[in-house]
């Protein structure tokens, strides 16, 4: 395929996609990864990628490949025992970057962090006194509430959590939490003292939501949640806790109305159960959603992008 025709991407990656069908491997473009639990199966798993990329006719760079590695970069990325890591050396030039001068250097900015996104809780809170300044009409003004989502975003990506890797033969744990302006989750898995987080999220309330009651609100957190990380949870068993008890009832609603029947209707749809813990066990959902600022809420949730290949549930 030549380079440089404008669907010559996606015409490819649709080929990669095929390409993997039944393999133990992904496939991002022309970056094939393959995924084995022990040595022995990973020799198992080349052979038969290998046969296949001759059954295809394409071949690999052998510069390039690296086999039976532990730990691998992968789109900027470490895929270790461990889970998944930022790569350090990304990361070290971030502490040298010194505060934006203007509205094109915080949109760099902004960009870059949003590639490591899932790694930093509450992102969009955080971000949000340096997203204001990206608006239109928005007069430049650099003041310490800037300044410190600047610092905090930078220390974040110098020292991010580590990601585990879903278990899809174990249950999930989400916790969840709402505020008067903001959702947060993340998603979890294993004991209480052992939970290890899979992925964050977080997001703003548009302004007809933060009219919503409380129960509404957290309501609204759970199903917009289960709805986020639906590609990791769903057909999996699912422990729902929040640090709102009247939210127990919402699934035991004789004759619900209005938008609680709505989500009431999307919850059946998963294997869950609702459970309330005291606030004080909701420590990082409650973060997510709760951070102080004095700006102006913005009226709608704000996007950014991230690559993500959670593993593959087995068929």
């Amino acid at each position: 395929m030549p380079f440089g025709l404008r669907n010559a991407p996606a015409t490819f990656q649709r080929l990669m996609d095929i390409f993997c069908r039944n393999l133990p491997a992904m496939a991002y473009l022309d970056d094939i990864i393959v995924l084995s639990p022990t040595f022995d199966q990973h020799l198992l798993h080349l052979e038969t990628v290998f046969l296949k990329l001759k059954d295809y006719k394409l071949r690999a760079n052998r510069s390039k490949c690296h086999f039976a590695c532990s730990r691998v970069k992968y789109l900027v990325l470490w895929i270790t025992s461990r889970g998944i890591e930022v790569d350090p050396d990304k990361l070290s030039a971030v502490q040298k970057i010194p505060p934006p001068r203007n509205v094109k250097q915080v949109q760099s900015f902004l960009q870059t962090c949003s590639w490591y996104r899932k790694f930093i809780p509450n992102f969009s809170e955080i971000a949000r006194p340096l997203s204001n300044l990206t608006k239109k009409k928005t007069v430049w003004t650099w003041t310490e509430s800037e300044q410190n989502a600047f610092t905090t975003l930078k220390n974040c990506l110098v020292s991010p959590p580590i990601l585990s890797q879903a278990d899809f033969t174990k249950p999930f744990v989400l916790r969840t939490d709402a505020s008067s302006y903001a959702l947060g989750a993340v998603l979890l898995q294993g004991a209480d003292m052992e939970e290890h987080p899979i992925k964050y999220a977080s997001r703003l309330l548009n302004s007809a939501e933060r009219n919503y009651s409380t129960t509404e609100r957290e309501a609204l957190a759970v199903v917009w949640a289960l709805n986020k990380f639906r590609g990791y949870i769903e057909g999996s068993k699912i422990t729902v806790a929040s640090d709102h008890q009247p939210l127990k009832c919402l699934m035991k609603l004789k004759s619900p109305s209005g938008r609680l029947a709505r989500w009431a209707l999307q919850l059946q749809s998963f294997d869950l159960n609702l459970e309330y813990i005291p606030g004080k066990s909701n420590v990082v959902a409650d973060m997510l959603s709760r951070l102080d600022y004095d700006q102006e809420i913005p009226s709608c949730e704000e996007n950014t992008v991230s690559i993500d290949f959670p593993a593959r549930s087995p068929t």
